[in-house]
């Protein structure tokens, strides 16, 4: 009994002491405080706050030609990152992404100088390229030193784009910049030998009191 209490103690150590995913490193991600703190903005009379969100009680809207953006500190290059966010197609509201008009989410990856190493992105998206009327989740998981060497900083961005007479408006929700720690092989075998070590010891005490 004493042994089997010894490998349980130290299998709930090892799953304790597992990475378990980072905090966003965006502030104000969903637009909770109901306005865009956090964010810097070009164009910004083009931007408003939205009533409903995705998870939450709001989310930013942009038509015509505007963007936001913000500065991270990336500490670990070589980690993996889950980024991006999620956009909405408004068919119902008359407010769909077309005649020129789109909207995108990108990641610029950079150096201590500011010059940008290399860049993920949703793309321009149109009404066409995104399902009507549900929220489209816009993410993706990288590693930022696939991009290139000596990335310190990442600006994430989102940006509705106007290249004709377009109308809709791009609508942003959720957006993530979070780094996502995967366990070693070497720990996951570790836990599996705990694991079969319980095993074992159980099947030999059944065994003996028959």
């Amino acid at each position: 009994m004493k042994t089997k209490a010894v490998l349980i103690a130290v299998l709930v150590m090892m799953l304790s002491s597992y990475p378990i995913a980072h905090a966003n490193l965006l502030t104000n991600s969903g637009f909770e405080n109901g306005d865009f703190t956090g964010w810097s903005q070009w164009n910004g009379t083009n931007a408003t706050i939205n009533t409903w969100g995705n998870s939450g009680s709001y989310s930013a809207a942009g038509w015509w030609a505007t963007s936001g953006w913000q500065d991270i500190a990336i500490s670990d290059p070589g980690s993996t990152y889950k980024i991006g966010g999620y956009l909405f197609d408004d068919v119902a509201g008359n407010e769909s992404l077309r005649n020129g008009s789109s909207a995108s989410l990108r990641v610029e990856f950079k150096r201590s100088d500011d010059s940008i190493v290399g860049t993920w992105t949703t793309g321009s998206l149109t009404g066409n390229e995104l399902t009507d009327n549900v929220w489209n989740d816009k993410t993706a998981i990288v590693t930022p030193s696939n991009y290139g060497s000596d990335i310190v900083k990442a600006t994430m961005v989102w940006e509705v784009n106007n290249t004709g007479s377009g109308d809709g408006r791009g609508i942003f929700d959720d957006l993530i910049v979070e780094s996502t720690p995967i366990p070693e092989p070497a720990s996951m075998l570790l836990l599996g030998s705990g694991l079969l070590g319980v095993g074992l010891f159980n099947k030999g005490k059944v065994k003996r009191k028959g």
